[in-house]
This record gives structure tokens, sequence and C-alpha cells, in this order.
């Protein structure tokens, strides 16, 4: 896999992961701060908003889960797993 389709699926997987937590956090906060007048009237709505947070936090957390972290390996570290050319000449 080149470097750069690397870098991408892992900026993307980072990106969804945050944004499954921050979403999560805001879910809670909105749990705990729908008591008060200000937020009264979001949270006690036909869709709540800590509902909607929370559907955006799976949401999230599954696009993670589709798009997985490639193993970091370094350009040095292939070259040393791969096969030297005289293993490759060797016929079993």
């Amino acid at each position: 896999m080149s470097g750069f389709k690397r870098g991408w699926i892992a900026a993307f997987y980072d990106a969804f992961y945050w944004i499954g937590i921050v979403m999560s956090l805001a879910c809670f906060a909105a749990v705990l701060a729908g008591n008060t007048e200000v937020l009264w009237r979001f949270e006690h709505t036909g869709f709540p908003m800590s509902w909607a947070f929370g559907v955006i936090a799976v949401l999230a957390f599954l696009a993670a889960e589709v798009c997985p972290p490639p193993p970091y390996v370094s350009a040095a570290r292939e070259e040393e797993y791969s096969l030297s050319p005289e293993w490759e000449a060797v016929e079993y």
C-alpha cells in the first residue's frame, strides 16, 4: 500500500474516532444539562439533542471500524522483512 493511501486511511480513522469521542462527551453533557432552563427546550423535543449526539457518535465509531488503521511499518522494516535475492532464487 502506498504511503499516500496509508496516510489518508489513517487520517479518516483518526477523524472518525475523535468525532465519536467528542460526540459521546457532548451526549453526556447534554443529558446532565438537560434539566437546566437553557437546554430544557432542546432536550424535551420530539428528537432530543442528546439522542442526536449519541447517534452521531455511534455512526462515527462504526465508520472508524470500517476503515481500520493501517499497520505502521516503516520502509526500513519493510526491507528487513523482504526476502533477499539469494533466498528468492532458492527452490524447495
